[in-house]
């Protein structure tokens, strides 16, 4: 028999923000009507069901993220638990979540930890399920981990309680070798349309500050079970955790079939992203030098050092004192992000999610090897015959006019293609930022786009 559980605790403060309970009995009341079944979670710490419920997905945020949860700022320095080798050492806030040494399935290195960028050799706190607070607490507010002066008390019971109470055996749910979810997706499309399409849309695209959701619980299964549990810190994401098990994780195998981002647009709009970032996502970068950007090197115009080809070049080689971007052709896109957003790089909170993920598809997937287009020695498009100048005609004129100095902000297109042909061809195959330019990277083949740009250094360099 289908059963509404109390929600009075879903109303009442958690760790910073108010739960929305009335938006919650609107969604288990809307479960009810769609006959989809929603049973207690038993309570093994509390006479209190909902009160204990309410801790321990508070301290399952706690474990995700325990610095936006209570909006405390991190430590700036290497979490001492943590080996300067490992793959967070450049992150250094990073190493001081939970979930970066145990794991989102709480097995450190023997569960999804146990291989990949995310290792750490760190064992997970699966033991410590079952153990009374204190015992827990003894280890996360000791010396060796460091959190009794980051957390009060609240916190460190919220914490405790996850530890004790809220852990799953995720392995019994997820195949850890090929990320598959052990559930039924065929009954939770209504679920998913009633608790999650609000806010992540339909398909589970809306959201630019997140991957898709499709994408991401195929990537990480673990990371979108937690978080389906015990919502998002910081943030007004329901935890799931108040419904059976089984539902959840019928619903987390449903999200598995939802549609990826479309990769060919990521990889184009990821060149406009490297282009000027700013331009493209409308935004007005600091007054101040990128703090990365080479001493001694002469200042670039404006504020344009924040811009990645700044640093990195147009051809992607790098610039004197400045590596390139070439060795990350390849990379997993998640693992460039990380780069991104390291201290080196400082890219602010301006760029979303989706805008990280679209640099890192481009500097990942697309890349080419410009000197395929462009002769090293003589500059020249890398034509073989005459070069058809319909292209140009028919794709660039119409804009730029027939002898390439119609627009009148920027200069005659004959000098930067001379001058610069490696700029003239970046925008030929990924399009200028923050304008509806088309990009031509997939539409053209190799041979229109060299054709396109033979045409460009035949124009005048000048206006008339």
């Amino acid at each position: 028999m289908t059963k509404i559980i109390d929600t009075r605790f879903y109303g009442e403060r958690s760790r910073g923000r108010l739960l929305p309970g009335l938006h919650l009995s609107l969604i288990l009341a809307g479960l009810w009507l769609i006959g989809v079944a929603v049973t207690a979670w038993p309570s093994p710490t509390s006479a209190d069901h909902g009160e204990t419920l309410g801790s321990i997905a508070a301290g399952g945020r706690l474990y995700d993220n325990w610095s936006r949860e209570l909006a405390k700022k991190s430590p700036k320095e290497l979490h001492p638990l943590y080996s300067p080798e490992g793959p967070h050492s450049r992150e250094p806030t990073e190493t001081w979540r939970c979930v970066t040494c145990h794991g989102w399935d709480c097995r450190g290195d023997e569960g999804a930890f146990r291989t990949g960028k995310d290792y750490t050799g760190i064992k997970g706190i699966s033991g410590m399920a079952g153990a009374s607070k204190e015992a827990i607490l003894e280890v996360v507010a000791g010396e060796k981990h460091g959190y009794a002066e980051l957390f009060d008390q609240e916190a460190l019971n919220d914490i405790a309680a996850f530890v004790s109470s809220g852990q799953i055996d995720m392995e019994n749910h997820i195949n850890l070798v090929t990320r598959r979810v052990r559930g039924d997706p065929s009954g939770s499309a209504a679920v998913f349309s009633t608790v999650c399409s609000s806010c992540h849309g339909n398909d589970g695209t809306a959201m630019p500050e997140i991957p898709p959701i499709g994408d991401e619980v195929r990537l990480d299964p673990w990371k979108a079970l937690h978080k389906m549990l015990n919502g998002h810190p910081g943030d007004e994401m329901p935890a799931l955790r108040v419904f059976d098990l089984q539902t959840v994780v019928n619903l987390l195998a449903y999200q598995q079939t939802l549609p990826s981002a479309d990769v060919l647009t990521s990889i184009l709009r990821g060149g406009k992203l490297y282009d000027d970032w700013g331009r493209e996502i409308h935004y007005r970068y600091s007054d101040s030098l990128h703090p990365a950007y080479p001493e001694g090197r002469e200042v670039p115009p404006g504020t344009s050092s924040w811009r990645c080809v700044e640093c990195h070049g147009w051809d992607y080689k790098g610039t004197a004192g400045v590596k390139g971007i070439t060795k990350m052709a390849g990379a997993h896109p998640a693992m460039i992000m990380r780069v991104l957003r390291d201290e080196q790089h400082a890219l602010p909170k301006a760029l979303k999610y989706r805008d990280l993920w679209d640099l890192a598809t481009f500097v990942s997937r697309g890349q080419v090897d410009m000197g395929e287009y462009i002769d090293q020695g003589t500059l020249r498009a890398r034509t073989t015959g005459e070069a058809d100048h319909a292209y140009f005609s028919a794709l660039c004129a119409s804009c730029h006019g027939e002898d390439g100095t119609d627009i009148r902000t920027m200069p005659a297109m004959g000098r930067v293609a001379n001058d610069n042909p490696w700029k003239s061809l970046h925008k030929i195959l990924h399009g200028h930022p923050g304008e509806y330019m088309p990009a031509w990277q997939v539409a053209l083949s190799p041979k229109a786009v060299k054709d396109i740009l033979a045409k460009m250094q035949m124009l005048p360099k000048k206006r008339r």
